[in-house]
Order: structure tokens, then C-alpha cells, then sequence
């Protein structure tokens, strides 16, 4: 595989670099993925993996399925930000302000039927997370931001559902936070441009990074949901950067690099 130019590459890890969802890959998509990664570290492009995951569980993924080490975790939903060998960024801890009174968020809930708080190693300095049971409305979703403004001020809600169970995972994060500030502030401290970024997922929680600006990717693995969503972002938003693809996984991944002239064969 031909890599043009220096880049940034970013991409969501479950369901997207990590053939983990319910759909099966194609034959040898986990050795491209692995190539694709292997390259790109030859080439000096950054390399950046973003998950919902905290640092531990995103680290026991990548040597799970055996991918290079990234350059830089963005873990936690967009909330943290840490070198390859796991150091925190403390500018990016800096500006996103004070950690969440998470006590005072959970009881906020609790009157809310079939929302429970997600396991404590599930949480993060900056990210409230829970489960509802079933698909969440627009009336519950502002039924939650507001209860959530009045223990956090600049506060956002993020849901995605989880393929596997059905049930949807939301997660209270910063309003100045997320996927697509985390990977801004990257490519900023980095030195490049919009248009030299990539970024790549499979689930609702990627959307903001999605049409973020940067040249992104949706999976051929995504929810068929997720996937009619997308196409109706693209054709909609003047600035999304957005492609579907057609591959699942890695592979769809760079069948998305193609789309983009980013890397050719």
C-alpha cells in the first residue's frame, strides 16, 4: 500500500479497527488492518486510537488483537488524552476544567425508570456513563441534560446502542469535549491541518469526530441505522467530510483512505 503524504490517522477501536461486532469480517481484514497500521508508522503519520474505552481496557484490546501501539489513546469517550507509553496530557486535563461530582450525578437518576449508572471502572474523571434498557427518545435525552445542568454546568450527552445487548449506552461528558475536540486539539499540537486528518468509526458516539470537517469513514459494519443516518449528515451538512463504506472493519477503513486519495495500492 502506497501512503501520499504525512497524516493524521485516528480511528474509533471496537466494531472499527477491532473486528469485534457482530458481523464477520473477511478473510485476513485483522493482517490488512495490521499492515495498514505497520505502514503508517513507517510513514510518520501519527497514529491515534479513540475508544469509549478507559486506558487499561483500551490497551488489553490492542494486544489482544495484536495492532501496533498508537502514538496517542484518546480514551474515556474524547475526556482524555494520553501518549503511546499511557502518560496523561495534561493540557488537554487542564482545559476541560474540574472532574465531575459523580455522587451527586447518580442520584440525580434516580427517578428515571430503566436507567442504572454504569460500573465504576466504566466511569471517568470527566464522563458520567449509563445504560438504559431500550431505545432512548428525544424527550428522555433532554430529560437527562437537564437534571445533569444543574449538578454540571457546559455539560453534553453522547448515546450510542450496544449492538450486542440492544440497550443504550449514554455518556455525560464536557460540553468542550469529545471525540472530534480531542482529536482537534491533536492535530493542533500536532501541526496539521484539517484536511490532512482522518478519522474513522462505526456508532453513534463517533458522529461528532465524524462530520467533525476531517475526512472520515463510517464502516460497512455500522447499524443500518447508524449507516442512513450518516448518508442523510452528509448530504445535509455543508462541512461533513463524510463517506460510507462498503468493507467492514479495517477493511472498510481503507477502502475509506482510498475515498480520500490517502493512501492507494
Amino acid at each position: 500500500m502506497q501512503i501520499f503524504n504525512t497524516f493524521l490517522f485516528a480511528s474509533d477501536m471496537d466494531g472499527t479497527l477491532l473486528p469485534n461486532g457482530t458481523r464477520t469480517a473477511a478473510a485476513g481484514c485483522l493482517e490488512r488492518t495490521h499492515r495498514l497500521l505497520q505502514q503508517l508508522k513507517e510513514a510518520a503519520c501519527p497514529v491515534v486510537y479513540i475508544t469509549g474505552r478507559y486506558l487499561s481496557l483500551a490497551q488489553e484490546g490492542q494486544r489482544t488483537f495484536k495492532l501496533p501501539k498508537p502514538d496517542y489513546w484518546v480514551c474515556n469517550v474524547g475526556t482524555e488524552i494520553y501518549d503511546g507509553e499511557g502518560r496523561l496530557d495534561t493540557g488537554w486535563e487542564n482545559m476541560i476544567g474540574p472532574a465531575f461530582d459523580r455522587n451527586k450525578l447518580s442520584n440525580a437518576f434516580t427517578a428515571i425508570p430503566r436507567l442504572t449508572p454504569q460500573e465504576e471502572e466504566k466511569q471517568g474523571p470527566h464522563k458520567f456513563s449509563l445504560y438504559h434498557r431500550g431505545p432512548v427518545d428525544d424527550a428522555l435525552r433532554a430529560r437527562i441534560l437537564t437534571q445533569a445542568e444543574q449538578i454540571v454546568e457546559d455539560i453534553r450527552l453522547v448515546d450510542s446502542v450496544e449492538e450486542s445487548s440492544g440497550q443504550t449506552l449514554l455518556d455525560l461528558i464536557p460540553e468542550n469535549t469529545g471525540k472530534a475536540s480531542a482529536l482537534h486539539y491533536l492535530s493542533a499540537k500536532l501541526g496539521l491541518p484539517e484536511k490532512r486528518v482522518f478519522f474513522s468509526g462505526d456508532s453513534g458516539n463517533d458522529f461528532d469526530a465524524l462530520i467533525s470537517g476531517v475526512s472520515s469513514t463510517l464502516v460497512g459494519n455500522a447499524l443500518p441505522a447508524v449507516q442512513a443516518q450518516a448518508r442523510d449528515l452528509a448530504k445535509d451538512l455543508v462541512n461533513a467530510r463524510l463517506s460510507v463504506s462498503r468493507g467492514y472493519y479495517g477493511d472498510g477503513i481503507i477502502e475509506g483512505l482510498m475515498v480520500y486519495g490517502l493512501v492507494g495500492q
